[in-house]
């Protein structure tokens, strides 16, 4: 099951601030009816394009190649 774990902002190299979205996959372990295991990361941007990690505080989005950074705490 995917769910909506985060939101930080990011600056493109196109001078735009983008919200990004994270979601992360979970998968149940079957130890009990909340355990579960965090799983792979996607992120979007607010209107649904794919972002891709290129590494920690910079990601590209898929579609426009726009390269964005930030230093938010909570970036993936």
């Amino acid at each position: 099951m995917q769910r909506h774990t985060g939101t930080f902002t990011a600056l493109g190299d196109d001078g735009r601030q983008y919200t990004v979205h994270v979601f992360t996959d979970f998968t149940a372990t079957g130890e009990g009816p909340h355990a579960e295991v965090e799983g792979q990361k996607e992120l979007r941007t607010e209107d649904g394009w794919q972002i891709n990690r290129l590494q920690k505080g910079r990601y590209q989005v898929a579609q426009t190649g726009v390269v964005l950074c930030s230093n938010a705490p909570d970036a993936p």
